[in-house]
């Protein structure tokens, strides 16, 4: 049988356990703005250059984004704007050899226990907390894994309903190996 899934072919994590951000928000947000709450909402590594190094790892200089949703209270009344905090990173990473037919990409995933926030502008949010990011080189693989048929699951309690049939899974007219 052949799987389709990402494999990854390196990665990094940061961490900081006591992080200061100041957030640009698209929106104005008014001076009579308190600040609620704020969760990660993505993150990705933009306008990156990639340069050879030593030792089968590749320079990778760039940007980071992480999109945060911003809660915040004004007059007794609760909104959430989109707002965003760019960071510059320089990552050594081993990457999969040019000319792959499959490009990989690299993967961003942040999360963040905000701990404190203030709104200290229109356009700006401060958050403090702890952050971790993970940065991943990844690509789409093919995997093959030998296979001895479906799985026979047996019945948990009594006997098995006879309206039900037997197959869980599915026929093909023609179920050779692929």
């Amino acid at each position: 049988m052949v799987i389709e899934t990402k494999r990854v072919f390196d990665g990094c994590a940061f961490s900081d356990e006591n992080v200061s951000l100041t957030l640009t928000t698209a929106e104005q947000l008014s001076p009579q703005a308190n600040f609620v709450s704020a969760r990660v909402v993505s993150g990705e590594l933009v306008d990156y250059t990639v340069a050879d190094g030593s030792d089968g790892c590749c320079r990778v200089c760039g940007e980071v984004v992480t999109r945060f949703a911003v809660t915040y209270s004004d007059g007794g009344v609760l909104h959430t704007v989109a707002a965003e905090y760019r960071e510059t990173r320089e990552l050594l990473l081993r990457l999969p050899v040019n000319g792959s037919l499959v490009p990989y990409t690299i993967e961003v995933q942040t999360a963040m226990s905000v701990s404190s926030g203030a709104v200290i502008g229109s356009n700006a949010v401060t958050v403090g907390g702890c952050l971790l990011q993970i940065i991943k080189v990844v690509a789409p693989v093919d995997i093959l894994v030998p296979t001895y048929g479906y799985c026979k699951y047996p019945p948990c309690t009594g006997s098995a309903c006879r309206g039900i049939s037997s197959r869980i899974f599915p026929v093909f007219a023609v179920d050779d190996d692929f």
